[in-house]
């Protein structure tokens, strides 16, 4: 069999592909957030690229123009890197997600964004694979997107009029598309991890590593103290790959706030997670399985992130694919 076609999906003639290789294409790497917005004002169609993980296959495959010029944002260094300035956490639109998984203060003050960097691809996607390009891809399983959504974190994007402030939770209108207009891009994140709080992340997936989740639960907590009687100050729970964005669950602080987590308040907050979902069915799961493992997993994502914000968690990173406990506040485990 011919290189050409060994490598081809379904039903496209290596012909098609062998046109788009020969297409060329301008590429810019700017030095600067402002020269390069500058570029994608005076080429439009222009698409960005940092680790192209998900943008490469896309061009291949017929998703995006292979012929739109390219503009490389690695060479800008007020994109790059994750650094602590107290308890704020600024992650660079360009920082990879490596870095993220292997931060060490991510790993204890911000635990869910390590749990789900980890999970995302292989470790060689890891390497390349950035913060933006996962946000700014816009797919509905995204891993890095829920455990942004429960940190409130806020994304900066610089454009020809200016920055602007957005929550990441607004940033994703849609698969495979965002607030951002023509000739802006993402420059950095932002969020807060305050003393008593805690995070989680937990997936279901078809197979153990290199799939997309089927469901993806984040949840963050805010307690007013340490021990198994630590009352819920805040509480916010975001799930993946369950309706069109990822989704906050609404009306968690009546179910939680000045409260423990009891098994009972925990059962509700199974309830309303479920009840949020808007899924599909395909190949990684029906519908009805779908409102199942997510009212799940975010109880058991909550009962985590209360035990870590409440000293009670000693358990490292949760397991992988969902299949974690955590004890609640009557001793009980989730």
């Amino acid at each position: 069999m011919d290189r050409d076609r060994r490598a081809l999906p379904r039903g496209q003639a290596p012909a098609a592909r062998a046109g788009r290789e020969r297409a060329v294409t301008s590429y810019y790497r700017p030095g600067s957030a402002s020269e390069a917005v500058a570029i994608l004002a005076a080429n439009p169609g222009a698409m960005v690229i940092a680790g192209g993980t998900d943008l490469v296959i896309d061009r291949r495959l017929g998703r995006a123009d292979p012929r739109a010029p390219l503009v490389d944002v690695t060479g800008i260094n007020e994109l790059r890197g994750v650094r602590w300035d107290g308890d704020e956490l600024h992650l660079g639109a360009t920082a990879t997600i490596s870095a993220i998984e292997s931060d060490p203060a991510v790993i204890v003050r911000t635990s869910a964004l390590a749990e789900a960097a980890r999970v995302l691809g292989s470790v060689q996607i890891r390497n390349m694979a950035t913060l933006g390009g996962n946000l700014c891809t816009a797919s509905p399983a995204a891993e890095m997107v829920p455990p942004l959504m429960v940190h409130d974190a806020v994304a900066a994007i610089r454009g020809p009029a200016g920055e602007r402030r957005q929550a990441v939770a607004d940033v994703v209108t849609g698969p495979r598309t965002t607030i951002l207009a023509s000739g802006e891009i993402l420059t950095n994140v932002r969020l807060r991890a305050p003393a008593l709080s805690g995070s989680c992340y937990l997936r279901q997936t078809v197979r153990w590593a290199m799939d997309l989740a089927g469901v993806g639960v984040a949840a963050w907590v805010l307690t007013d103290g340490t021990g198994r009687e630590a009352a819920v100050q805040e509480a916010r729970v975001a799930l993946g790959a369950v309706a069109p964005t990822a989704v906050l669950v609404p009306g968690l602080e009546s179910l939680l706030a000045g409260a423990p987590p009891t098994t009972e308040r925990l059962g509700a907050v199974s309830a309303a997670a479920s009840a949020a979902c808007e899924p599909i069915s395909d190949t990684r799961g029906t519908a009805e399985h779908r409102r199942h493992v997510a009212g799940v997993l975010a109880a058991r994502a909550l009962s985590i992130a209360h035990a870590r914000a409440a000293g009670l968690w000693s358990g490292g990173l949760a397991p992988v694919n969902g299949r974690a406990s955590a004890v609640t506040s009557s001793g009980e485990r989730a």
